[in-house]
């Protein structure tokens, strides 16, 4: 081979590849400036990331502190309109009643509710009343409509029917504060006047711990009377005006405020930053692989970050397993390819049974434990496209193709219910709890994912009512109930306003004394609309949704009112009125029951309190410290439905009862059979020995009536002797001489 000859593979002199290396042999300062320059970049981009980041990390910190705040500054706004309204409805159930009759129900408001500074009441939009006055005095007598800048707000209030919060502004009295204006819109829509609230918008700040905040973030409040499109700060460091802040909405009854904050000091940026010198060849090409590394690593940090955030929006952090969020967005999708495929979708809700009591008995850590079993065993039981999910609390969502033979779907369930009966192992104690199942099937049940969820829990819940641990699937007689119930709901709460209720009084005879000595007022609801409508419809709603707080507030006053007239015509009567368990469970309701009696110049013996055994079993010391109360004061006490309960003889030997009322269903067969009278006979003498008087309920017949005087009951209701009658006609009836005795 001559030298002119050339090896495989060899680069030829003058080549591209020899002209680069040439000209990186004959410039290295350019080299290694140009290497400088790459490096000083790829630093000020790593600066510049890192600098990104901290702000991320620190404004969604700020944001959650300032969401946390923005929440509690909206919940006690919200209190506040609530209390004030439960003022309203007060004075709309009794408009004539003289103001001063509400210092004792104003006065616990304030204790309760310490925010408020002080209450006014404008009827006609003149102050009339201000409690406390000490302090207030200026306020009386103002008319706002010779105030404009309030007038203006009133005016809003009135138009909107509805509460609204204004301010700060000044006030007649002195200082500022935030004005909750409540205008008061009687039955007939006319205006009555306005309530108005004084919240010190310092006070509100320091329970809701903002200025506490403000020692490290400068803070701002704008949206001036709920105006949220007004920039300008309220309250707070102005310098916000200039600065990227971030901001939570605090949600007003007429608009919205807005919560600013901005860090006083910046988190640090990265320390440890490589140093930049021009080095030897080999340290420069180290430097840039490192810069190169730690970018590429803050890149990978942040966009783990960015994953971990997007995961705890979309899992539930206990458990693993979807959020009702990704619940929805995956379901809708299932449905899409349902849809299209022609095929069924079951969706299953799932509510642990008695799993509030596993908390209470043994703490919150024990039941996240439990909870964390239970989406384990869910999971094994999934061996397909199905998905899992936790919508909240103790409840769960199965989502799985279902066939068109509905014994798969029951078999399946089935065999859900019988993975919980192996006890779960938290901290090497078994424990064993049970599930109910609501089953809602697409497109039968429903097309769209909300209504399919809605669809499976009202199946729960009847599940639940069957007994639990059983399953149950969706039918629309459930949802036609479920209307039904928020519909009739609503009209209570709208017929006590409107005053569609009424009273009737159905007659008690006295045995002893041969007369009418008693009466029991009974509510009839006149709908405008619908008619009659029986309290056996709407007295079950009332008290599953507490409406019964309202309507047996309206029923009392009422009876005080007639017992009032009843004993100005000279009628030596003692009226029964019913009360649910509910209506016992608010703090010194007896004081207030008691002090209705006495403004009605009444005394506490002429009311007899109708009561289920329900109030003696329930441990919730409030009821028991009212039905106490009551008594040592002289109100009676009636234990209506007798025998028909829990065990009435524990009850009529440790509380103090005056009546029992045996049931219908016990005096229905007494003339006819044995066992019934003799069961009637044994519930007297019984009470007699307890010194309890006896009123038998629902007599219809001659029959019934004759036997129960030989069995010595003390007192007969029911149609033999009277129906329920209107105030009229019972007055008439007991002025009367009884023919029938």
């Amino acid at each position: 081979m001559t030298t002119t000859e050339l090896k495989a593979g060899s680069r030829l002199p003058g080549t591209r590849q020899d002209i680069h290396l040439s000209w990186l042999v004959r410039h290295p300062k350019r080299v290694a400036v140009s290497l400088a320059l790459l490096l000083m970049l790829l630093f000020g981009v790593l600066v510049w990331q890192q600098q990104q980041k901290n702000i991320e990390v620190e404004r969604y910190q700020l944001l959650q502190q300032v969401s946390h705040h923005a929440a509690a500054v909206e919940a006690a706004v919200r209190t506040a309109v609530v209390v004030s309204e439960s003022l309203r409805t007060e004075i709309v159930l009794n408009p004539t009643q003289s103001l001063s009759e509400l210092d004792a129900r104003i006065r616990l408001l304030l204790e309760d509710y310490p925010l408020f500074r002080h209450i006014a009441l404008a009827p006609d939009l003149v102050i009339r009343y201000v409690y406390p006055l000490a302090g207030n005095e200026a306020a009386l007598g103002v008319n706002y409509r010779l105030v404009p800048e309030q007038y203006a707000a009133v005016e809003k209030a009135v138009a909107s029917g509805g509460p609204l919060l204004a301010g700060p502004v000044q006030l007649v009295q002195g200082g500022s504060g935030l004005v909750l204006r409540v205008p008061v819109l009687l039955s007939d829509k006319q205006l009555w006047g306005i309530i108005a609230a004084v919240l010190p918008l310092e006070r509100l700040l320091q329970q809701t711990q903002l200025e506490k905040l403000q020692q490290d973030y400068y803070l701002g409040l704008s949206g001036r009377d709920g105006d949220m499109h007004d920039p300008e700060l309220f309250w707070g460091d102005q310098v916000l005006q200039g600065l990227p802040s971030v901001y939570a909405n605090i949600r007003l009854p007429n608009g919205q405020w807005r919560l600013h904050a901005f860090p006083k000091q910046h988190m640090p940026l990265l320390a440890g930053l490589p140093t930049l010198f021009l080095p030897a060849g080999i340290l420069v090409i180290f430097l840039l692989s490192t810069g190169l590394y730690v970018l590429l690593r803050l890149s990978q940090e942040r966009q783990q970050a960015l994953q971990t955030v997007a995961w705890q929006a979309s899992f539930d952090p206990l458990t693993g397993l979807a959020n009702r969020s990704v619940l929805l967005g995956q379901l809708e999708l299932m449905l899409k390819h349902a849809k299209a495929q022609r095929t069924q979708l079951a969706v299953l809700s799932l509510d642990l049974d008695e799993f509030k009591q596993v908390n209470e008995s043994l703490g919150h850590p024990v039941g996240d434990q439990l909870l964390q079993l239970v989406a384990d065993r869910l999971l094994e039981q999934l061996h397909g496209p199905e998905l899992v999910a936790r919508s909240g609390g103790d409840e769960f969502v199965l989502v799985l193709p279902a066939s068109s033979q509905s014994e798969a779907l029951e078999n399946f369930c089935q065999t859900l219910l019988k993975s919980f009966q192996a006890p779960f192992m938290v901290r090497n104690t078994p424990l064993s709890i049970s599930t109910s199942i609501g089953v809602a099937i697409y497109p039968n049940d429903g097309l769209l994912a909300i209504d399919l969820l809605k669809h499976a829990d009202r199946a729960m819940y009847a599940a639940k009512h069957l007994g639990r641990n059983t399953f149950h699937f969706y039918d629309a007689g459930m949802q036609k109930e479920a209307d039904h119930f928020v519909h009739l709901h609503h009209e209570i709460l709208k017929g006590i306003e409107q005053r569609q209720f009424f009273l009737v009084y159905q007659p008690i005879f006295d045995v002893a004394a041969r007369r009418f000595s008693k009466g029991e007022a009974l509510v009839r609801w006149q709908h405008p609309e619908r008619g009659l409508i029986s309290p056996f419809d709407f007295i079950p709603v009332a008290e599953r949704t507490g409406a019964i707080r309202p309507l047996g507030q309206w029923i009392l006053q009422q009876a005080i009112a007639d017992m009032q007239l009843f004993q100005q015509l000279g009628l030596d009567l003692q009226i029964s009125v019913n009360r649910s368990s509910q209506e016992f469970n608010q703090s010194k309701v007896a004081d207030d029951w008691l002090a209705q009696l006495s403004a009605a110049g009444l005394l506490p013996e002429q009311l007899i309190l109708e009561i289920t055994e329900s109030v003696f079993m329930d441990t919730v010391s409030v009821q028991q410290s009212n039905v106490l109360s009551l008594h040592q004061q002289g109100v009676k006490l009636a234990i209506d439905d007798f025998g028909t309960g829990y065990s009435a003889l524990n009850y009529l030997s440790r509380y103090p009862v005056d009546f029992i009322k045996i049931d219908k269903s016990f005096i229905n067969h007494i003339a006819e059979q044995d066992k019934a009278c003799a069961l009637v006979a044994v519930l007297i003498n019984m009470a007699k020995v307890l010194d309890v008087q006896v009123v038998a309920e629902g007599v219809e017949t001659r029959e019934q009536f004759d036997l129960l005087l030989k069995l010595g009951c003390d007192y007969i209701q029911g149609y033999y002797c009277a129906r329920p009658l209107a105030k009229a006609d019972f007055v008439s009836l007991v002025q009367q001489p009884q023919a029938f005795i």
